[in-house]
């Protein structure tokens, strides 16, 4: 297996240690390196022919495409070392034009021979240099667009680093972020009515998987099924998220990481779980009622936050040991009323859980205090 990019090593080592040069070197350069395109491409297509079997054509095209790799990195390395320093321009433009003759071959490869190039390998630094700037615009359109459109800027912030250019490491990588980000743009403007889930649906369909993106589809969707009031009403939403995923068009089947999870596999999934846990907890108030326990609504005394505290204080004291702080608030609705209130709504339940002012704190903790002498005096 000969090796064909010497002349490109001596050409880069020679630069390295020049420190003169004549008159037409620039011009000289060029033709030179003209010439050795020329070669190159007329030995790979001869060597395709002689090499008759895909398995010894695929191993000798990589080999090619990783030694160009690492040296169109070296060469990239060569020339910000010089633009740090007192640097000869003359060696600058050498390097960019031995640098532009190294690419050219190594996108000639991937397209002539692409059914053996292989779009795992790692992307030269030049490359990404030259291909990016078209997705670094393709994202700053996106990002302006839903700030137009007034949307969560925490949004904003995972779009951000779901696209971060850093991560592309790959050929495959980098036609994934390039086809990926135009076509995100395309369909976000022509969307008649925006919200966050509209988005989210787009990236999933393009086949996006970072796991910022998960957590944030998932508190999303956690946040809007808690906004409603009724178990009905949550369950009504999940099924409706869960049609939403499941009649989702993919664009593409292609993952964004190959090595995590289908982003529309698991809100599927996710969605069942929160589906069956409602389910469970509708049956057990149907059970609850059917056999006539705790269905009556009980006035206290209490203010709702100083209800709502007293039901905090048995729940840190594994008194009460639902898991969720939810499950507390809908029975508070469900079954008290106060001196204040003849009703409790889901959401006053929910923020009084939360805000516990000195004075209510005292009135709950004079009610305890009542309650431990009574029972002191008694047993």
């Amino acid at each position: 297996m000969n090796y064909q990019f010497i002349f490109f090593e001596e050409h880069l080592t020679s630069l390295q240690t020049k420190k003169t040069f004549a008159k037409n070197y620039a011009v000289d350069t060029k033709k030179s390196l003209e010439r050795e395109h020329s070669r190159l491409t007329r030995v790979f297509r001869d060597m395709a022919v002689e090499l008759n079997t895909h398995d010894k054509l695929k191993a000798y095209f990589n080999f090619h495409q990783q030694n160009l790799t690492l040296l169109m990195d070296k060469a990239s390395n060569e020339k910000t070392l010089r633009e740090k320093g007192q640097y000869h321009k003359i060696i600058i433009n050498t390097i960019d034009t031995l640098l532009d003759k190294m690419e050219e071959i190594l996108i000639w490869m991937k397209q002539v021979f692409s059914q053996v190039f292989n779009d795992k390998g790692r992307v030269p630094i030049k490359m990404i240099e030259s291909e990016t700037s078209e997705i670094e615009d393709s994202l700053s359109l996106i990002i302006g667009e839903l700030e137009n459109k007034k949307l969560d800027k925490k949004l904003m912030e995972v779009i951000k680093k779901v696209l971060n250019l850093s991560q592309i490491i790959s050929f495959k990588d980098l036609e994934f972020w390039k086809k990926s980000c135009s076509k995100i743009y395309q369909d976000v403007i022509m969307l008649d009515s925006v919200d966050e889930f509209s988005v989210i649906k787009i990236f999933i369909g393009f086949g996006i998987n970072h796991p910022d993106l998960f957590l944030y589809a998932k508190r999303y969707i956690s946040s809007e099924i808690e906004n409603n009031t009724t178990l009905g009403e949550k369950i009504s939403a999940v099924c409706l998220y869960r049609k939403e995923i499941r009649v989702l068009y993919r664009e593409s089947q292609m993952l964004q990481f190959k090595t995590k999870p289908d982003l529309q596999r698991t809100i599927k999934k996710f969605l069942r779980e929160e589906l069956l846990l409602l389910r469970a907890i509708e049956f057990v108030n149907h059970e609850v009622e059917e056999a006539g326990i705790m269905n009556a609504n009980y006035k206290v005394s209490f203010s709702v936050k100083q209800l709502a505290f007293f039901v905090h204080l048995q729940m840190e004291t594994g008194i009460i040991i639902w898991q969720r702080a939810k499950f507390a608030h809908q029975y508070i609705a469900r079954h008290f009323s106060t001196v204040e209130r003849d009703s409790i709504s889901e959401k006053s339940a929910r923020n009084a859980h939360y805000n516990h002012a000195s004075e209510d704190v005292r009135k709950v903790i004079a009610k305890l205090s009542e309650m431990l002498a009574l029972a002191q005096e008694r047993y």
